[in-house]
């Protein structure tokens, strides 16, 4: 099974400046992962530009195959010198993870990578070599399901220097709540949330640096499959049902019609979702009013009423980020969005016959419910979902 890193990072600004001397660059593709966090030169405005083009050249470099001492060359060569400092300098951490398991790491004058792996802080096999005059630290090594990746700026090391801790908060120290808050069982965004939180506590809600954390964790890829529309020939509908009962992870119909066709195509009774009034809970009663109600078909993980939940699903994920930012409604529209982000692969079969009975579709051409595909399709690629698309 393909694996991926489910990630999140968060940057605390200096108290004092407008922007953050950190920057973060994540690039991800079906078989590639590039994390670069960069801490540019003292902070504000100098510290930004320093580190925002060293993770853009780092990113891009990196990503098209380019060797560790092209990179460097080109930094050198590219970073404006410091008026002040006499120096073009900005640290940098880069992690490239490929195919889900082959995971090289570069780190130049940046606090080291903490990994967590079986719930234990997991030293790496780090060399130090020089390259054009800068010294790095390298490792190649093969990742595994559930390990957790954290790298940090040095603000975190710093959090709380002089006050609540007389040196700061200490790598040591930090990766050892890393650990705790993995033992717990946090997902990235939570794991990030928490050190932040933390950081942000330690400085008295004052950060005394740019403080930056990613925090990455290794788990299987998650697919749904959702079919939505007739197809526009009707002798494509067994081809269209098999395509969706073969795909791999859950299953989602979209449409009423479309639940329809599958049941009559399986041979399935299609029942409504109807939970007795005694047997309801508080999650099962927070419906939105104007929802539609769900099915049930067997085989099949959500099925949904088609063009309204669509577009109510469009404009959730509008206002949500991630998993975390969803309402706990049990509405089918909330349930669809959290399939969706929960995923990391999403294949979309869409039907692409024309609803007579729909004016708007005979005007267009085509049916509504592809002007919503398309915005769904467009907030999914956004939040880094590899999306497929099918029409039948």
């Amino acid at each position: 099974m393909r694996q991926v890193i489910e990630f999140s990072w968060n940057s605390l600004t200096k108290a004092g400046e407008e922007l953050c001397g950190d920057s973060v660059v994540i690039r991800t593709g079906r078989d590639f992962f590039v994390a670069v966090l960069s801490d540019g030169l003292g902070s504000g405005v100098k510290a930004n530009i320093l580190s925002t083009l060293t993770a853009e050249i780092a990113a891009r470099m990196f990503e098209s195959g380019g060797s560790v001492e092209e990179v460097m060359q080109t930094l050198v060569d590219t970073l404006p010198e410091c008026s002040v400092r006499k120096l073009a300098y900005a640290t940098f951490a880069v992690l490239m993870v490929y195919n889900g398991r082959d995971a090289h790491l570069v780190e130049f004058d940046s606090p080291p990578m903490i990994l967590i792996r079986q719930n234990k802080l997991t030293s790496l096999p780090l060399e130090k070599r020089e390259v054009k005059g800068r010294v790095i630290r390298e490792a190649h090594f093969e990742i595994q399901e559930n390990d957790v990746m954290v790298l940090i700026s040095d603000g975190y090391e710093h959090a709380g220097l002089g006050g609540i801790f007389r040196l700061g908060w200490g790598w040591k120290s930090i990766a050892q709540a890393v650990q705790r808050f993995v033992q717990a069982g946090v997902d990235a965004v939570q794991l990030t949330q928490a050190l932040s939180r933390t950081c942000m506590k330690f400085d008295d809600d004052k950060p005394g640096d740019d403080s930056t954390v990613i925090s990455m964790r290794v788990r299987p890829a998650v697919s749904v499959c959702i079919l939505t529309g007739p197809p526009n020939n009707k002798e494509l509908d067994a081809f269209a049902v098999s395509r969706l009962m073969n795909a791999e992870g859950y299953k989602l119909i979209c449409g009423g019609s479309t639940a329809q066709m599958a049941a009559r195509v399986l041979d399935k009774k299609l029942e409504v979702e109807w939970v007795p009034p005694w047997k309801r809970t508080e999650a099962s009663q927070k419906k939105k009013k104007g929802s539609p109600p769900t099915a049930l078909l067997s085989g099949v993980d959500l099925v949904t009423e088609g063009i309204l939940t669509l577009g109510q699903t469009v404009e959730i994920l509008r206002h949500a980020k991630t998993i975390h930012d969803l309402p706990k409604d049990a509405d089918p529209a909330t349930r669809l969005a959290r399939y969706l982000l929960s995923a990391d692969d999403i294949h979309m079969i869409v039907g692409t016959a024309v609803n007579p009975n729909q004016i708007a579709d005979l005007v267009r051409g085509e049916p509504m419910r592809m002007v919503y595909i398309r915005d769904l399709v467009q907030e999914l690629t956004k939040r880094d979902k590899q999306v497929t698309l099918e029409t039948v």
